[in-house]
């Protein structure tokens, strides 16, 4: 009777054992798998809410489920509650370096530092890393790498370059995390692109040499460097390229995108609510001649909520492509009389000593000038004519 009692113990320590050793390790690395599959749909979204504050220069935010927690288990024991998610972020460079197609063919450089975003469990599993790297989602298995998704950057001959910029705190965390995506402005434009070259690092470079198989045209070459971790986009028709602003606070994420288009669009947009106090307007413009071959303006600025939301195209008045989109000339400290930025406001702007050609009397130039209130989201566009009275004076 005690032999059979201790045996049957003997067989129950057994078994509690083998379950503990055994099976509740192996039903916690399912609980971690199937919260793998849940935070990849968190990160299809966040793909997604960067796409649309980018697009509609409207905030979101953004929820990740990071961590996992393991269910009660009677008489059985989980090594902790569960495992906590992190999300961290790295560096990750652009570069557009683009000729404009007028006088001795200007080479211009813009530069990005965008996000990349990891999600990583630390569990039971050997789980795969998933990342968000130039809008697409990678998972990292740490000797293989695989996406599902398809690329978006090239279209054709048209290029879409989405720039995740700002500050990213790291985290780590049982709960769900929520990140605050705001908008990147669409600062200017560039025309009459003769050439273009964007380089775009990498940390999975045989992931993109994949994905952007085929899409080189006659026009638009792609190459992927594996030994570097470079994506080069090479355009002979790109026209005009509209860039985000690159100013941000460290407060959040800003989301944008620079959009290479083959078709040259004029900057010639209003946006505005005049039922609002403070929407952005500009007025009061005027032309002062310096010399016989220089020229400064001034303007009335109403409700800019920064000194880059201003905006000129002297392209007519230089006859220079490259001052296609000009800010005041900031290199003066009177160029704006802006004391604070906050709203409502109203500023001069002055943009000093503009170089154009010897205009003799009856000559007449349109120059455009445009601010945008990024507060508000709206965008105030207008047309000066300029006639040019003899070589000394404007009208």
């Amino acid at each position: 009777m005690v032999i059979g009692a201790m045996l049957m113990l003997l067989i129950m320590a057994t078994v509690y054992g083998t379950m503990q050793a055994y099976y509740v390790p192996n039903w916690n690395k399912d609980v971690e798998y199937e919260h793998l599959n849940v935070v990849h749909e968190d990160m299809i979204m966040f793909k997604s809410d960067v796409e649309d504050v980018a697009i509609s220069e409207a905030p979101k935010s953004s929820d990740f489920r990071m961590g996992v927690r393991y269910p009660n288990r009677i008489f059985l024991v989980n090594p902790g509650p569960g495992v906590a998610g992190a999300l961290t972020s790295e560096d990750v460079a652009i570069s557009i370096v683009y000729t404009i197609d007028g006088l001795g063919d200007p080479t211009i450089t813009q530069t990005y530092t965008s996000n990349r975003i990891i999600y990583e469990v630390r569990g039971t599993i050997d789980s795969p890393k998933l990342v968000y790297e130039h809008g697409v989602i990678i998972r990292d298995y740490g000797n293989e790498y695989a996406t599902t998704d398809e690329q978006s950057l090239i279209i054709d001959d048209e290029i879409y370059i989405p720039v995740l910029i700002g500050n990213l705190t790291a985290s780590s965390s049982m709960g769900t995390e929520s990140i605050e995506i705001k908008p990147l402005s669409q600062s200017y434009s560039r025309t009459k692109i003769k050439e273009v070259t964007i380089t775009m690092d990498t940390a999975y470079p045989e992931v993109w040499n994949q994905l952007l198989v085929g899409t080189s045209t006659s026009d638009t070459t792609v190459q992927v460097d594996l030994d570097e971790g470079e994506i080069i986009i090479t355009s002979t028709v790109v026209e005009q390229i509209s860039f985000p602003a690159r100013d941000v606070t460290a407060d959040a994420l800003y989301a944008g995108l620079a959009t290479l288009s083959t078709r040259a669009v004029p900057v010639i947009y209003s946006s505005i609510d005049i039922s609002q106090a403070d929407y952005p307007c500009i007025l009061d413009i005027d032309i002062a001649a310096v010399t016989s071959i220089t020229s400064t303006i001034t303007a009335t600025v109403k409700n800019a909520t920064a000194p880059f939301d201003i905006h000129a195209d002297f392209t007519a008045l230089t006859n220079n492509p490259e001052w296609y989109d000009v800010f005041p000339d900031s290199s003066s400290p009177d160029s704006i009389s802006a004391t604070s930025w906050a709203l409502p406001n109203e500023n001069t702007a002055t943009w000093t000593s503009i170089a154009h050609p010897p205009y003799s009397g009856d000559n007449v130039v349109i120059v455009s000038f445009w601010v945008i209130n990024t507060e508000n989201n709206m965008r105030f566009f207008t047309s000066r004519l300029f006639s040019r009275k003899n070589v000394n004076s404007w009208n």
